[in-house]
């Protein structure tokens, strides 16, 4: 009798016991729908909070399956935060504080903290680079608090530009030979469909929300070229658009070289011209010399002799005279006096005049004008740093006292927020990065199935040399963690072949 009384009140127990589970599942849920109900009757803030942090749950969600899950995610975000920046704007009025800003540092502390959890504290002296992008990165965390700068809000802005993207490193350094090569192939496609969108807006303008926000931003004064204005495609700046792009078309091109197939080739070099073509159209005259850079320094490292390197270079240099010849710079007047139907002949134009003519631009006689003032007029008075956020955007938003001048060198950059120090460590990083990137490619054997990768990287780290020198190319958001990815890679293989080489040493 006891023991029915027991087993009858099991079963009277257990489907109330399922039924609180299930409703313990749903009221979040409905809480939710609730809330998403709620957000798009308010409209206005309340809507774009819940769409941005939906967006951040999204994003971040790939984290729990791997940390190159979560990358991926990232890097396909990144070269369309524009877009959705611009998009915010159908619902609320402008404001200069955009919380989209604040997705990419969360999600890349949040992943930043999983690794260090998984590999503790050695990842700060893991590589060959390691040790030196630590004291960097403990440069930039130190010139947050930089009074100088105007202000805690202008270091922490600052901080985002240049300290999140260099976290980067740390992950390229524990990154698998194969999945680098997905990234690459992800920047050409990535590069593709964008791009696409930004042939749109020059043919067709702008729409509506996006033009709204150009009219109203007062941090963006050279989208003008002549009486058009450029493309951005889905990025934040035509110049973030040029230098994605550029990385990409060396990418297509460097898997072009690598391809046995012929039909591969074909497809990989049409690839590459396309992407070219929206390098011309983005209006980047620096993107054009990096993509030519990168493309010789892809064609000299596939070279076996140095005879055949020479031949090489004789045979680029040959189209190159010819052009210089044969082809004449439009004149300045010519490119602004197209009206605002112009807008694909204008931007060729401006680009062709910039590539044939550089030391003509009135823009690179200012920008001389702006460097000459800060090595000798802000520089020597401040050789520590004036703090991370005082040369960036971050200064012109929180700072309205500031009286820096647009440096537009990442490079230099380093001089005025980290001081002497810092632009030494930098370019020291650089270069090393760019060394071991030429060393890796070279001795590559034939059988070495990265090959082409490492020639492709090393191609884009002469790119990326030359963008740093004439561009904010490591603050830009799509760009500047792929920079600090790849030199995380090539320091890993740096390790690798030092202790490939103990080995044999070791075995003679």
């Amino acid at each position: 009798m006891i023991e029915k009384l027991v087993m009858s009140a099991i079963v009277r127990v257990h489907p109330r016991h399922s039924q609180s589970s299930v409703l313990l599942w749903l009221l979040p849920l409905q809480a939710a729908g609730a809330f998403t109900v709620l957000a798009i009757i308010s409209r206005g803030q309340t809507l774009r909070a819940w769409l941005l942090g939906a967006l951040t749950w999204v994003i971040a969600l790939p984290l729990l399956v791997s940390m190159e899950a979560g990358l991926v995610a990232m890097m396909l975000f990144e070269p369309v935060r524009g877009l959705l920046r611009r998009a915010q704007y159908l619902l609320i009025d402008y404001n200069s504080q955009d919380p989209i800003h604040l997705l990419t540092p969360i999600i890349t502390l949040l992943a930043f903290a999983l690794l260090l959890k998984s590999q503790r504290f050695g990842i700060f002296r893991a590589s060959p680079l390691a040790g030196w992008v630590s004291v960097l990165g403990l440069m930039y965390l130190v010139q947050i608090f930089n009074p100088l700068q105007g202000g805690l809000a202008v270091g922490l802005a600052g901080a985002m530009f240049t300290l999140v993207p260099l976290l980067w490193f740390y992950f390229g350094q524990s990154l698998k030979d194969e999945f680098i090569t997905t990234v690459l192939r992800l920047i050409v496609v990535v590069g593709v469909v964008t791009s696409i969108y930004g042939v749109y807006q020059l043919l067709f303008g702008y729409p509506a929300f996006e033009q709204y926000w150009i009219d109203h931003t007062e941090f963006y004064d050279s989208i003008a070229v002549g009486r058009v204005e450029r493309a951005l495609a889905t990025f934040s700046s035509a110049e973030e658009w040029g230098r994605y792009t550029e990385l990409g078309a060396i990418v297509a091109f460097g898997f072009a070289a690598g391809a046995k197939r012929l039909q591969m080739r074909a497809v990989w070099i049409s690839v590459g011209i396309a992407l070219s073509g929206f390098v011309l159209l983005s209006g980047q005259r620096a993107a054009v010399f990096g993509l030519i850079i990168g493309f010789v320094a892809l064609v000299l490292l596939g070279a076996r002799s140095l005879p055949n390197a020479m031949a090489r270079v004789a045979l680029l240099l040959a189209p190159v005279l010819l052009l210089a010849i044969f082809l004449k710079a439009p004149a300045q007047e010519e490119m602004w006096g197209n009206d605002e139907t112009q807008t694909v002949s204008t931007v060729l134009s401006h680009t062709q005049r910039g590539v044939l003519k550089p030391a003509e631009e009135e823009s690179l006689q200012v920008r001389l004008t702006n460097w000459t003032h800060m090595l000798t007029q802000v520089i020597p008075y401040r050789p520590l740093g004036a703090g991370i956020g005082a040369s960036w955007l971050s200064q012109a938003r929180f700072n309205q006292d500031v009286d820096f001048p647009p440096v537009d060198s990442s490079i230099l950059s380093h001089a005025i927020t980290c001081g002497i120090p810092g632009i030494l460590l930098f370019v020291w990083i650089l270069s090393r990065a760019t060394w071991f990137s030429f060393r890796s490619a070279r001795r590559a054997r034939a059988d070495d199935r990265n090959a082409i990768t490492k020639r492709i990287i090393a191609a884009m780290m002469c790119a990326l040399v030359l963008n740093a020198m004439f561009g904010l190319t490591f603050t830009l958001y799509s760009v500047a963690p792929l920079a600090w990815l790849l030199i995380g890679w090539i320091s890993t293989e740096q390790l690798r072949h030092r202790r490939e080489g103990e080995r044999e040493t070791m075995v003679i």
